[in-house]
Order: C-alpha cells, then sequence, then structure tokens
C-alpha cells in the first residue's frame, strides 16, 4: 500500500488567504490583479502563478459583500510560496479596502474530472475557442483527454474585455490532473481565467 510520501504532488499549490472587509466592486477581477501586482511584482512573470475568483462573497447591486468566509487563493509555484505569504498584512483597493490576512497552504488532488468556470484564449466564437483548447490539450501529451465546452463567459470592458467558456476536462490520470491544474489553459490567469478544480462528476458543464 502507497502512503501519503508516495502520492504524486503537483509543482504547484494553492494558498489561501483570509479576506476581510465589508465590500468590493462586483467585476473585481481587473482591480485584484493590478493591486497583487503591486504587492507581488514577480506574479505577472510567473507562468504557473494564477488568482483564483474570490470566494465567499454575497452578491449585491454593482458590489459585492465580503464576510468572515471570504477568501483569496494564489495557485504559485512551490518555489514562490515564502515570496508569495509577502501578500499577508497588505490592503487591496477593490471599489472598496480588503484587507488580506494570513495564508494556509493547500495541496492540489487528482481527480479524473477538473472544471474550469472561464477558460479564455481571445476567440469569442465555440469552434475557434475548442481548437485552442484541443491544441494546447495536445501539447500537453494527455493520451484520453475529453473536453466538454460550457457556457460562454465574458470580463472587463473595452480594450480590456475578455471572452471565453468554462470547460470541463475528463478522463486524466493522477499525474495528468495534477499537471493540468499546476499548468492551466489559455491566457489572463491573473484574472482568474484557466484555473482548473476537482469535479465530483460529469455533469451538465453548460449550467455552471
Amino acid at each position: 500500500m502507497s502512503s501519503p510520501a508516495d502520492e504524486p504532488k503537483a509543482d504547484a499549490v494553492d494558498l489561501v488567504f483570509a479576506l476581510r472587509g465589508r465590500a468590493i466592486m462586483a467585476d473585481y477581477a481587473e482591480r485584484l490583479r493590478d493591486e497583487l501586482l503591486r504587492c507581488l511584482p514577480w506574479l505577472g512573470d510567473e507562468a504557473l502563478a494564477g488568482v483564483h475568483p474570490l470566494g465567499g462573497l454575497s452578491d449585491g447591486e454593482g458590489e459585492c459583500y465580503l464576510s468572515g468566509r471570504s477568501r483569496l487563493t494564489l495557485r504559485v509555484p512551490r518555489g514562490r510560496v515564502e515570496q508569495a505569504q509577502a501578500l499577508s498584512g497588505q490592503q487591496l483597493d477593490l471599489g472598496g479596502v480588503a484587507e488580506v490576512g494570513r495564508a494556509t497552504p493547500r495541496e492540489l488532488m487528482p481527480a479524473a474530472v477538473l472544471y474550469s468556470s472561464f477558460v479564455a484564449y481571445g476567440p469569442a466564437e465555440e469552434a475557434a475557442f475548442m481548437a485552442e483548447c484541443h491544441r494546447e490539450v495536445g501539447g500537453l501529451g494527455f493520451r484520453n483527454a475529453y473536453l466538454i465546452c460550457g457556457k460562454a463567459r465574458r470580463a472587463g470592458g473595452g480594450a480590456s474585455e475578455v471572452f471565453g467558456f468554462s470547460l470541463m476536462v475528463h478522463g486524466l490520470s493522477a499525474a495528468e490532473s495534477l499537471r493540468l491544474q499546476s499548468s492551466g489553459l489559455g491566457i489572463e490567469r491573473q484574472r482568474g481565467c484557466g484555473i482548473f478544480v476537482p469535479h465530483k462528476a460529469i455533469a451538465a458543464v453548460g449550467e455552471g
């Protein structure tokens, strides 16, 4: 029987930071990216680094409300964990002040089915989007991966507007699952795009 020490580990880990404050703007992704780059300038040059959508928010009219459950999660290479801890204690201007608390490391766990709520490449047309997904997944060398495209997504506005779709990937081995979670897919990782998390089953991805 294998021990935990024998289990494969991903090249990246999630750092989960407590987040305190009252309210922030509803479309916070671009502002969050800018604030994180101000606090952690190396983040923009780190290919494996990404920012999860904020957790524990409640929707309001034009804004989101923070609670005791609110969390900011960064996905960073193992070698960047200590540097990323410098984010603790910082105040982020997200259309309202959000103070970053202490971080808890969380290992990435292998799963045969992975899901990303927003993968972006640029094309707003589904066929072109899926062609890019298959090209990148093929480059990772996965043998039996199947891709299911979900709902169209868009974020930002004007020249900074981003288009994409939700995406489910299944049929992955444990090593492939950890590799995809570490690498992500597409562009705009610092705006929350292309980050994959385990999904319990192949469900109606179009509903997510």
